[in-house]
C-alpha cells in the first residue's frame, strides 16, 4: 500500500514588521565571523528579499543533461523606513558627523558589511524572525517634495542592501517561525538579542 503522506505543515500570512536591528561585520575570514554591537533601526515599514542569480550553469554532453554548476547565492535587500536617522547613515555608509553635527560624504566612503534582523507578524499571532549574516549597502535613495496645499505625502527612507555567504562558513540567511521546529516562544525572545549562531547536534553525538 502507498504510504500516507506526512501532515501539512501550519500556514500562516505575515501581516507585520518590526524591530529592525543591525551589526556590523567586524571580521569574517576562512576560520571564524564576528560581529560588533548591534544597533536597532526604528520606523521599518516593508523588507523585501530577492534572490539575484538562481539560474544554475548546466553543461550538456552525450545529449543530456551533464554537469551543474550552482552559483554563489546573492540576494537584494530593499528596506523601505519612516526616516533614516543621520547617526544610523553614518554607520552604514562610512560617512561622517563632523563636530557640529552635519553629516559629511566623501568620494572615498565605503559602506561596511553588516548583519541585519527583524521580525514579522504572522496572521496566527506568532512571529517569523530573519537573520541576514552579511549585507552591504548601496547608496540611499533620498527624495524630497513639497507641500500641496493640505496636501501632505510623506518620503520614505529606502536601502537597497547585496546580500552575500559568510567567507568563514558560506551561510547567508536563518529564519524561524516561533512556536514550529522546538522554536519555542524563549528562543523567539532572545533570537534578536545577538546575531543567531546556527547549532547543529554533531552526528553519532
Amino acid at each position: 500500500m502507498p504510504n500516507t503522506p506526512a501532515a501539512a505543515p501550519a500556514v500562516s500570512s505575515t501581516v507585520g514588521l518590526k524591530n529592525m536591528v543591525i551589526a556590523p561585520v567586524t571580521e569574517d575570514t576562512e576560520t571564524s565571523t564576528t560581529y560588533g554591537d548591534l544597533q536597532r533601526v526604528a520606523g521599518a515599514i516593508e523588507a523585501t528579499i530577492t534572490p539575484e542569480n538562481n539560474d544554475p550553469d548546466i553543461q550538456y554532453f552525450d545529449d543530456v543533461e551533464g554537469d551543474v554548476l550552482y552559483p554563489d547565492p546573492e540576494l537584494t535587500f530593499k528596506t523601505k523606513l519612516a526616516d533614516l536617522p543621520l547617526i544610523v547613515q553614518e554607520m552604514i555608509f562610512s560617512n561622517k558627523i563632523d563636530d557640529n553635527g552635519v553629516l559629511i560624504r566623501t568620494a572615498n566612503d565605503k559602506p561596511g558589511y553588516f548583519a541585519v534582523g527583524f521580525m514579522s507578524e504572522k496572521a496566527n499571532g506568532t512571529y517569523r524572525y530573519v537573520w541576514l549574516f552579511k549585507v552591504r549597502a548601496k547608496p540611499v535613495t533620498e527624495t524630497y517634495a513639497t507641500k500641496e496645499g493640505t496636501s501632505i505625502t510623506r518620503q520614505t527612507g529606502e536601502v537597497e542592501w547585496t546580500a552575500i555567504k559568510r567567507t568563514s562558513d558560506g551561510r547567508y540567511q536563518a529564519v524561524a517561525d516561533e512556536g514550529e521546529n522546538g522554536f519555542t516562544a524563549e528562543k523567539a525572545a532572545a533570537f534578536l538579542n545577538t546575531v543567531y549562531t546556527p547549532v547543529f547536534t554533531a552526528v553519532g553525538s
